[in-house]
């Protein structure tokens, strides 16, 4: 096996792409496989261009490099992604945590809550939301939820792995299998969530990586609005007097979302637009 060095690898993709061949790999992405082979910041991998990779490492990078060539996301590749101040385990089993989603945190920490308030993260997938909460509120209690296992076991692990004893994860169906009525002994301050809103005849779902992700955690019935529609109408039954809640949505569902929002006889409910000047997420307060 021939030798290659870093900067061989990171030329021939610049070359590739001046080249207008369809099937390339970004220098971003060549560094990013690159630093998960080797084992090394981007940094370290920018100092050390004559480094040399091993016959293991080669090997191994070629076998990202092909999956990424046909389509898989970088995340699934290398098992982990980004999210707020956190990095997150993933796999083909929970959604990738996206920049937009942050925007949620971002609303939530500025809310008026209590200093022990009770936090709720319904489907939860990869724990993103709730364990990014969890790291920035020590004294909030937050409880994420999943209907799927193979997802609550994504969570667990990185609670794990991140050492936060402030959050767990437990299986339901949005609020169907939480305690309810006279057994609900609190309710709660803020509720989350960003829940399937996709429409199943969406164009987007045929390109990208949303390829490769779970279309159960990507699509809802009736226009992408049914899952929405169920945690707003729902979650009446569980916020506390003055609880919030906070719903990513598409960016062309606003107005559904209000309504919705208006119909539970939410107050102060309004929508917040992401980086790109897009409608993204709705929130609203529970006057009890």
């Amino acid at each position: 096996m021939c030798l290659v060095s870093i900067h061989e690898l990171i030329q021939k993709s610049r070359n590739k792409k001046s080249d207008n061949c369809d099937a390339f790999l970004s220098v971003f992405e060549v560094e990013r496989l690159l630093c998960e082979v080797i084992e090394v910041d981007r940094a370290w991998l920018r100092t050390h261009p004559e480094y040399i990779l091993s016959s293991q490492q080669k090997s191994q990078y070629s076998e990202f490099k092909a999956r990424r060539e046909r389509g898989e996301p970088i995340s699934y590749i290398i098992g982990r992604q980004g999210f707020w101040s956190l990095e997150l385990k993933v796999n083909e089993n929970v959604l990738i945590p996206r920049p937009e989603s942050e925007l949620i945190i971002e609303i939530a920490l500025e809310l008026p809550l209590k200093e022990h308030s009770l936090v709720l993260d319904l489907g939860t997938g990869s724990g993103a939301l709730a364990l990014a909460l969890a790291s920035e509120k020590s004294k909030w209690n937050i409880t994420g939820t999943d209907i799927y296992d193979i997802s609550l076991q994504v969570a667990e692990a990185n609670r794990n792995e991140i050492a936060l004893e402030n959050v767990i994860f437990i299986k339901s169906n949005w609020f169907d299998d939480l305690p309810k009525g006279s057994k609900l002994t609190r309710k709660y301050d803020l509720v989350v969530s960003n829940p399937p809103y996709l429409d199943k005849r969406d164009p987007h779902l045929q390109e990208g990586d949303l390829r490769f992700e779970p279309k159960n955690a990507l699509v809802s019935l009736d226009f992408g609005l049914a899952d929405i529609k169920k945690i707003i109408y729902s979650s009446i039954d569980f916020l506390a007097v003055n609880g919030w809640l906070v719903v990513e949505h598409g960016f062309d569902q606003g107005y559904s979302v209000r309504s919705f929002f208006q119909a539970a006889k939410f107050v102060d409910f309004r929508t917040v637009r992401d980086l790109n000047n897009l409608e993204r997420v709705t929130l609203g307060r529970f006057k009890g």
